[in-house]
């Protein structure tokens, strides 16, 4: 499975009383295949996409990018394209893992 969060802003820089219809829209013209879900806060849409392997970020950006020159979506541009991966595994270059107590914090997201 592969995680993308996409950032995307209005071109004028200032927030649009539009993202959340823009979002929904985006949603849309996404593939029906893929997992999504987008939020909006300060001017910025967060689009999070969850895909198999088989699609690359290179791909789901390029699809973004495509969908931004809509005419109904392109007041907003990409700024950004993150991929998020799960940790797995043993910690790298055999240091032993230190358990710190956690902190309650969950983002939007989780």
């Amino acid at each position: 499975m592969i995680l993308v969060v996409l950032t995307m802003r209005h071109v004028t820089g200032r927030p649009s009383a539009d993202s959340q219809v823009d979002g929904a829209r985006m949603l849309a013209l996404l593939p029906r295949q893929w997992d999504k879900d987008f939020r909006q806060a300060g001017g910025f849409i967060a689009i999070r996409i969850n895909t198999d392997e088989t699609v690359s970020p290179a791909h789901i950006r390029a699809q973004v990018v495509a969908i931004l020159a809509n005419p109904e979506v392109s007041r907003w541009r990409l700024v950004s394209c993150e991929t998020l991966t799960p940790r797995t595994g043993e910690p790298k270059g055999g240091l032993q893992a230190i358990t710190v107590p956690h902190i309650l914090q969950n983002a939007e997201w989780n």
